[in-house]
């Protein structure tokens, strides 16, 4: 295996996975709920489908995730993402991948992170690191306007959530949630 062609395949692999997600967030904090965002939705799921089928590939042909050493940062985040935009049941099976990679400081354990608290979220789980933020939008009791208000998704336990957090390469949670427009800690409902 050419490992200069897989490095360069799946750069190639992160523009697609990108190409359109721009696009959708526009038109979402836009409020849009128009046909165009469902046709751009539909061609960037198109675009997901056929990129988890070649990563997928990938990791068979090397029994294993494709990481920083073998494919250069870049690759490895390429392949990352596109199990992170994967379905729940495919996110699922590439858990234990990923978690190992970043153990193996294969892959950013920032992204590995996000990765793991996501399948819980999606699994109506508790998350572990506090990375996974809910936007939803709520109609303002005086104006009538809908209002897009952020929540976090419920966290295990958030003893020693910020040293879990240093240790992985994230930075503090009330940080984090300030970047998100967030003072206390609101969970979703």
């Amino acid at each position: 295996m050419n490992l200069e062609r897989l490095s360069i395949e799946l750069d190639s692999i992160l523009i697609e996975d990108q190409k359109f997600r721009s696009e959708i967030v526009a038109l979402q904090n836009q409020k849009s709920d128009s046909v165009e965002l469902q046709r751009i939705w539909e061609k960037q799921r198109k675009l997901d489908s056929s990129n988890l089928v070649r990563v997928e590939q990938i990791i068979n042909q090397i029994n294993g995730f494709p990481g920083k050493s073998l494919v250069g940062s870049s690759a490895s985040k390429a392949a990352f993402l596109v199990l992170q935009h994967a379905p729940i049941a495919k996110q699922g099976k590439y858990l234990d991948i990923i978690l190992e990679a970043a153990k193996k400081n294969e892959l950013d354990k920032g992204l590995a992170a996000m990765y793991h608290d996501r399948y819980l979220m999606y699994n109506g789980k508790p998350q572990i690191y506090g990375t996974q933020i809910r936007s939803f939008d709520v109609k303002n009791p005086e104006t009538g306007n809908k209002e897009k208000v952020n929540c976090i998704w419920p966290i295990a336990d958030t003893t020693n959530i910020d040293s879990l957090r240093l240790w992985n390469g994230l930075i503090p949670l009330k940080d984090y949630l300030g970047n998100f427009g967030i003072v206390n800690l609101t969970y979703c409902d």
